[in-house]
């Protein structure tokens, strides 16, 4: 469930996030070997081999390596003396679980044939090493016990992970969807607002400035009265292409609303700009949108351009859409920004 709530947060490929999991799982692998339970003589059961196994799936083998050396650490230091032998079936039994998890589990990709297929070889090697160990007659009935119980466990394990894989990516599409133009994709006025102040924080940390293009196109309309709104919407998409194709990819792309765009450009400044929205609109007028009947026709656009630090940050979004109004009543078409 952490792992979900980090993943929302774009946090679950960083290293502390894979040192987290592998701690926070060797201690519930160290907890569950303080809850053993006998079968018979020797044979226990505590299942730390499924702290293993999970903490190879949620955080890759950096994760199941902590947890791994945790357990045996503790078994070695803490539970028993190291002249019994029994520590080392321990330790033996840990090491190996980590190794095939390694090989069959796939990072965060929980496949139900991977996970029976650890199941059943982890089972196959606890049932060799007891029937070397002891007397095979003597054990065959707590190794079927045993089985059954690994077996149930590790069954419910898989349905609880991937009922919470699928929660969380649920999660993910709802909050997508929520922080989205349904149409082009395109980050709403919603989240506009929230990128916004998290590049006023990152130019005041940094001093990188960037810049605000408030992207209009001219005379829309007119698409909508002339061809419907579905050749409208379909212009819409063809454009939103050419926005993706004209800025780079870690600039953040907004739909106001309509026909009216936002690009907040990262280290940019005044003059550059200009550059960017002068290409931006000299690409879309020599761009031929098609229609789904295979009408063709030529649109374009005016923009306005403010910069930060230049411009007050509460003026931002307002000198940009006086540029864009002015460029509007230039003649459309036309690029304004800061001089």
């Amino acid at each position: 469930m952490i792992w979900g709530k980090l993943e929302l947060r774009n946090l679950t490929h960083k290293l502390r996030f894979l040192l987290l999991i592998g701690f926070l799982l060797g201690f519930l692998g160290i907890l569950l070997m303080y809850y053993t339970f006998p079968l018979k003589e020797a044979i226990l059961v505590d299942f730390r081999e499924f702290a293993i196994m999970i903490s190879v799936y949620v955080g890759g083998w950096v994760s199941g390596l902590i947890t791994t050396l945790m357990i045996i650490i503790f078994q070695l230091f803490f539970i028993q003396n190291m002249d019994n032998f029994l520590p080392w079936i321990g330790v033996f039994s840990s090491i190996a679980t980590f190794i095939i998890s390694c090989l069959i589990l796939k990072c965060r990709n929980l496949s139900f044939t991977r996970w029976l297929l650890t199941l059943s070889i982890m089972l196959l090697m606890s049932d060799l090493i007891y029937n070397i160990v002891y007397d095979c007659q003597k054990v065959t009935a707590s190794l079927g016990l045993f089985t059954v119980c690994y077996s149930i466990v590790g069954l419910f394990l898989y349905i609880m992970l991937k009922y919470l894989s699928h929660s969380a990516e649920s999660l993910r599409v709802m909050r997508e969807a929520a922080s989205r133009d349904f149409l082009t994709g395109f980050y709403n006025s919603r989240t506009f607002e929230v990128i916004l102040d998290q590049q006023f924080a990152t130019t005041d940390r940094c001093g990188i400035p960037f810049s605000l293009l408030v992207i209009d196109i001219d005379f829309f309309k007119k698409v909508n009265d002339t061809y419907g709104h579905a050749a409208g919407d379909a212009v819409l998409l063809q454009f939103a292409e050419v926005m993706r194709c004209t800025f780079r990819q870690r600039d953040h792309l907004i739909r106001l609303g309509g026909e009216e765009f936002v690009v907040l450009v990262e280290d940019c400044d005044a003059e550059q700009a200009r550059m960017v929205a002068e290409r931006m609109r000299s690409t879309v007028e020599s761009t031929i949108f098609t229609l789904k009947d295979g009408s063709e026709l030529s649109i374009t656009v005016s923009i306005g351009c403010s910069t930060y630090p230049d411009t007050n940050k509460e003026l931002l979004l307002e000198v940009a859409d006086g540029k864009l109004y002015l460029a509007k009543k230039s003649g459309r078409n036309q690029v304004g920004g800061d001089e």
